[in-house]
């Protein structure tokens, strides 16, 4: 029997370890335009999963309205826009599973390279920092249900 709670701990938690890396996936896929990160967030997040990204000065909000926020709506542009490029590293979480339901915190490094506008750069964003994340088991798997971004600092840089 502990051979198979084992198991099941460890499934679990490789199923919970992509799920994370899956957001970030997301992000750094759909570069400069190309907006299209819900196709992929709707795997990693529940229907009403709420995403707190004040230390970044966002209000809490569905991972449906943060990518409006972050890419633009397609009339207004998103924080994004001011970037060419982009790559979010995460490290490996530390994962608490308690049946249905886990807890994980991952670090985040994350660069955004500048735009060249008029022949001249614009500065670019080095962030660091982590999520702690509230995770449920659905029946299409395990899904974030609640994330809280951490910034340890975040520097611009010409």
């Amino acid at each position: 029997m502990e051979l198979e709670k084992n198991l099941q701990y460890l499934i679990d938690r490789f199923a919970i370890q992509d799920v994370i890396t899956r957001y970030s996936f997301a992000q750094d896929l759909h570069q400069g335009d190309d907006n299209d990160i819900l196709n992929i967030w709707k795997d990693v997040f529940t229907d009403n999963a709420v995403l707190d990204y004040r230390a970044a000065g966002s209000e809490p909000t569905s991972y449906q309205q943060m990518a409006k926020i972050m890419r633009g709506d397609g009339i207004n542009p998103g924080n994004m826009s001011s970037f060419s490029n982009w790559q979010h590293l995460v490290g490996n979480p530390v994962v608490t599973i308690d049946g249905d339901v886990a807890t994980a915190r991952t670090d985040l490094w994350a660069t955004h390279k500048g735009k060249t506008v008029n022949g001249k750069p614009t500065p670019s964003l080095y962030v660091a920092g982590a999520f702690s994340d509230e995770l449920v088991r659905t029946k299409n798997g395990w899904r974030i249900s609640f994330r809280k971004l951490e910034l340890h600092f975040m520097d611009m840089i010409k």
